[in-house]
């Protein structure tokens, strides 16, 4: 793997994806998720992702009916080990995203994540780092 791969898909996760922990029906679960319409980007990152032997999905959203809009592929990472493993890989080269990096390497490490700490303590601080529109 070079580390100019690395760094690319850091800018590709800076500028189009998202680091975030989802709510489950009775967990919560860590997730990276980049979105594009340029069916060629997604590729590149699953060309990186494959190197390194890190599992994804690849969904695909037509947009139905909508004449302005353009089909979009989106890649997710799910689960605990994905998604410490690609962030441990681009994390020297977040810039935008390094705090939600941070927070959910953070949640990943503690040994004992239980739902209320996990609410209380850090979807509060990564929906505000997530949080779209202007700053107030």
């Amino acid at each position: 793997m070079l580390e100019t791969d690395k760094a690319w898909l850091a800018g590709i996760i800076d500028g189009e994806g998202c680091i975030s922990i989802h709510s489950r029906a009775n967990h919560f679960v860590p997730v990276v998720k980049i979105a594009n319409t340029n069916d060629l980007l997604i590729n590149h990152c699953k060309l990186i992702l494959d190197g390194v032997g890190i599992d994804y999905c690849v969904t695909f959203n037509d947009r139905g009916d909508r004449k302005n809009a353009k089909p979009s592929w989106e890649l997710s990472l799910e689960s605990r080990p994905r998604v410490i493993s690609v962030l441990n890989m681009v994390h020297p080269y977040l810039v935008s995203k390094k705090a939600q990096a941070d927070l959910v390497l953070k949640w990943c490490g503690k040994s004992k994540r239980a739902k209320s700490d996990t609410e209380t303590n850090f979807i509060p601080n990564i929906r505000f780092l997530n949080h779209r529109g202007r700053v107030k």
